[in-house]
């Protein structure tokens, strides 16, 4: 791609980041997640591209506003996937670990799923000849260890705290590694992964659709992950909600906001964290 699309579609991940920062820990779920699924795709729609939306995991959830097929002004096709609000239960309840992501690809890169349930298991490039998913979790575990020349227990497996894992839970601590549980928030747990700053594996059932923005992560960064993206021409971006495992939440200022946001494009491996400090003076966002 000779645009850097990365830069344009941040700006989409920002402004669904200040809608629903706004309500955060207001605790009506439907509206927060509604008010900035509009927001991004408001700003999207902006873009200079025919964009074919791709897995809208929220499609036939009749409380939730679908996005429309196609967004943009019109120009190169292209694919776009975008989870404008990641964790809304925690959003809306004022807990951690919400984000916005938006994907921009080259078209048909991006695979289509189906709103089923995939187990995952997610590393940082250190590691990722070393990972069988055939294999039990204590087995990878240890192999991963062995990677990035860490003792087991210094190991840090990043998990989603459901009933479904409990005996996934068990396996892992019977190793000894350590376990960094979440409540919401899979992709920001799968991206912490990857760039190995606060967990190396994560692993765990979740969303299969969600699993494309975890595969887009992988192609721009790095990693092992299961082959869901057909191009490297690909770039992703990600602004934080609340403070979570991969991100900084939005910070309100007197005059505006600080949102702290990620953009990584596949074909060169560049990747960048922005701060940006937004002025409602000169630029109204509500």
């Amino acid at each position: 791609m000779y645009t850097n699309y990365g830069m344009e579609i941040v700006r989409a991940t920002e402004i669904a980041a200040l809608t629903a920062a706004r309500m955060q820990g207001h605790g009506n779920q439907d509206e927060i997640l509604n008010n900035t699924r509009g927001a991004i795709t408001k700003t999207l729609n902006r873009l200079a591209i025919n964009g074919t939306v791709i897995n809208d995991r929220f499609i036939k959830r009749k409380e939730t506003t679908p996005f429309p097929k196609h967004l943009g002004q019109g120009g190169p096709e292209m694919d776009l996937m975008a989870v404008a609000l990641e964790a809304h239960h925690s959003a809306a309840d004022g807990l951690n670990n919400s984000t916005s992501y938006a994907v921009i690809a080259k078209k048909g890169t991006l695979q289509s799923l189906p709103n089923l349930s995939m187990y995952k298991i997610v590393i940082g490039p250190e590691a990722h000849q070393s990972i069988d998913i055939n294999q039990p979790p204590t087995i990878n575990v240890k192999r991963v260890a062995r990677a990035l020349r860490k003792y087991t227990e210094n190991v840090t497996v990043c998990i989603l705290d459901q009933a479904r894992h409990q005996q996934l839970i068990k396996e892992v601590r019977s190793c000894g590694a350590r376990i960094k549980l979440i409540v919401e928030g899979e992709i920001s747990g799968c991206l912490a992964a990857i760039t190995g700053e606060k967990a190396d594996i994560y692993m765990g059932y979740g969303y299969a659709p969600e699993s494309v923005m975890v595969a887009a992560g992988i192609t721009c960064l790095g990693g092992y992950f299961e082959d869901l993206i057909r191009s490297k021409e690909v770039a992703i971006a990600a602004t934080g909600i609340t403070d979570g495992e991969f991100l900084e939440g939005v910070r309100f200022t007197p005059n505006g906001a600080i949102t702290t946001s990620f953009i990584a494009r596949g074909e060169t491996r560049t990747y960048r964290r922005l701060e940006t400090r937004h002025f409602f003076d000169y630029k109204p966002v509500f």
